[in-house]
C-alpha cells in the first residue's frame, strides 16, 4: 500500500516533470517558429522576383524544392484555373499551426500559389490571414492576386481596402512600386501570439502608399 506522503510526493514529481516538458516542447515550437518565419522571409524575397509573363518553371521548381511547395496538376478549389486548361499549381504554405494548436497563439498563415502554363509563370497569388485573438470564426486577411492580364480594367485595384480585408488585383501592366507595396507583408504576424491585430499590420506598405495605389473611392478611410 502507497503511503499518503510517497503518493504526494510522486504525484508533484510527476507533475513538475509534466512541466518541464511542456516548458521544452513550447520553446522547441517557438525556435521551430522562428525558423518558419526566416524561411518565409527568404521565400518572400524570391517570391518578389519571379515575372508573370517571363519567369520560367525551372525557377518556381527550384523554390517548391527548396521551400517544400506542393505540386498540384489543377486548382484545388475547383474554382477553374487563371490560365485556362493544363496549368500546373504549386503551393506554399507557412503557419503557427502548432503553436495555435497546444499553446493558443492565434492562428496564422502565410501562402503563396504559382500558376505555370507552356514552361511559363501565368498567375500568382500571395495572402496572410491572421485569426482575431479571442474571437472564433473572425479574421484580418490580405490576399494578393496577379494576371498576365486582369480581367478588370485597371492594371492594378484594391476590390477591397479596410482594416479586416484587403484585395488586390493586378497585372504585369502594374507599376512597380505599387506592385513591390502589394506583395510586402509582415511575416512577424507568424510569431506573435495574438496575431497581427488587422490589415494595416499585416500588410504595413499598402497603407503607407494607400493613396496613391487605392481607388479614389477608397481614399476617404484614410483621411478619417
Amino acid at each position: 500500500m502507497i503511503r499518503p506522503r510517497a503518493l504526494l510526493s510522486w504525484l508533484i514529481t510527476a507533475a513538475l516533470a509534466l512541466i518541464v516538458i511542456w516548458a521544452l516542447l513550447g520553446a522547441l515550437l517557438i525556435y521551430r517558429l522562428h525558423r518558419t518565419r526566416l524561411q518565409a522571409e527568404r521565400f518572400l524575397i524570391s517570391f518578389k522576383t519571379l515575372e508573370v509573363g517571363r519567369s520560367r518553371i525551372n525557377e518556381v521548381s527550384s523554390l517548391a524544392t527548396k521551400y517544400h511547395g506542393a505540386w498540384r496538376s489543377r486548382p484545388t478549389s475547383g474554382a477553374g484555373s487563371p490560365c485556362g486548361d493544363g496549368a500546373s499549381v504549386v503551393e506554399f504554405v507557412f503557419d503557427n499551426y502548432l503553436l495555435h494548436k497546444f499553446y493558443g497563439y492565434s492562428m496564422t498563415r502565410f501562402d503563396a500559389t504559382i500558376y505555370v502554363k507552356d514552361s511559363l509563370v501565368c498567375f500568382r497569388s500571395i495572402s496572410m490571414d491572421t485569426v482575431v485573438h479571442g474571437v472564433d470564426g473572425m479574421y484580418d486577411g490580405v490576399f494578393v492576386e496577379e494576371f498576365r492580364r486582369t480581367p478588370f480594367s485597371a492594371p492594378f485595384s484594391a476590390g477591397r481596402l479596410d482594416h479586416v480585408e484587403v484585395s488586390v488585383t493586378m497585372d504585369v501592366r502594374a507599376p512597380a512600386d505599387a506592385r513591390d507595396a502589394a506583395l510586402t507583408f509582415n511575416l512577424d504576424c507568424l510569431t506573435k501570439v495574438r496575431g497581427c491585430r488587422d490589415t494595416e499590420e499585416i500588410a504595413p506598405a499598402i497603407w503607407r502608399n494607400s493613396r496613391e495605389i487605392a481607388p479614389t473611392r477608397w481614399r476617404t478611410q484614410w483621411d478619417n
